[in-house]
């Protein structure tokens, strides 16, 4: 925890970073980083009508959903995807700076973080095309927001740090973020499964994150499970987290 909150204090540091990152991908072209809304929209355009038909979908908020689901998907799995190579892509500046290494973590979040918030111009325009209702209950984004980036956060540390010493778990961990693409409700809704098969959302911890994110802002609320999962299941890797580095901090220079 100590390591984190003096990671969070070099904010001008890890934003800094992160915000050159996104530059660096986009230098010299003309829209620059706005190329990840085009991205997104050309993709939600040609997912909507195509998915909405193959699921017998005829919901007008069904654009939306998908809109939602995407975007913080792609949020939540490139923040844990790349937290398994923090460590390696950084290692000259580790090796030569005694840096908080949660610097590093939060360079990745706020990267994406960024992305998020570039994928999100678009859904005003796919707000307009739906018909989402307008609620109070909007205003639950805000505690879902900080909820799962806490949770972000300290599982990428974490995961970062066994990602380093053991580095066949990049791909094991990618190839598991890859089906759970498929066994999560984004392109579909839990409702569209049978009872027996309920179990895929159920037991799906990041479906619950899913949950608490997109429903404010179509108009609804999550249930009260998804928000006490996410709560616990963000406690427990905060604490796992602290105590990994705390652990391995001083070896993580070591394993490069």
């Amino acid at each position: 925890m100590k390591d984190l909150m003096n990671a969070i204090r070099r904010y001008d540091l890890w934003m800094a970073l992160g915000w050159n990152d996104v530059l660096g991908r986009y230098r010299r072209s003309v829209l620059g980083p706005f190329w990840i809304t085009i991205s997104m929209g050309i993709t939600l355009a040609a997912m909507g009508p195509l998915y909405g038909s193959l699921f017998g979908n005829k919901d007008n908020n069904f654009l939306l959903h998908l809109s939602l689901g995407m975007i913080f998907w792609g949020f939540i799995s490139s923040c844990i995807n790349e937290s398994c190579n923090i460590y390696n892509d950084s290692s000259s500046i580790i090796k030569q700076s005694n840096l908080p290494m949660n610097i590093y973590t939060l360079r990745v979040f706020y990267r994406q973080l960024v992305i998020l918030l570039h994928n999100m111009i678009i859904l005003p325009i796919v707000m307009y095309f739906s018909t989402p209702k307008l609620s109070f209950s909007m205003f639950l984004f805000a505690p879902a927001m900080i909820i799962t980036s806490i949770f972000i956060i300290s599982f990428s540390s974490m995961i970062s740090i066994f990602s380093t010493r053991f580095r066949d778990m990049t791909p094991v961990i990618q190839s598991i973020m890859t089906l759970l693409f498929f066994v999560t409700p984004i392109i579909w809704s839990e409702n569209q499964i049978p009872t027996n098969r309920k179990y895929l959302v159920s037991y799906n911890l990041l479906s619950n994150f899913l949950d608490i994110l997109r429903a404010p802002l179509m108009g609804g609320t999550a249930s009260m499970k998804s928000w006490a999962v996410c709560l616990l299941s963000t406690i427990f890797f905060v604490v796992a987290s602290s105590i990994v580095m705390k652990k391995f901090k001083y070896r993580i220079a070591y394993w490069l």
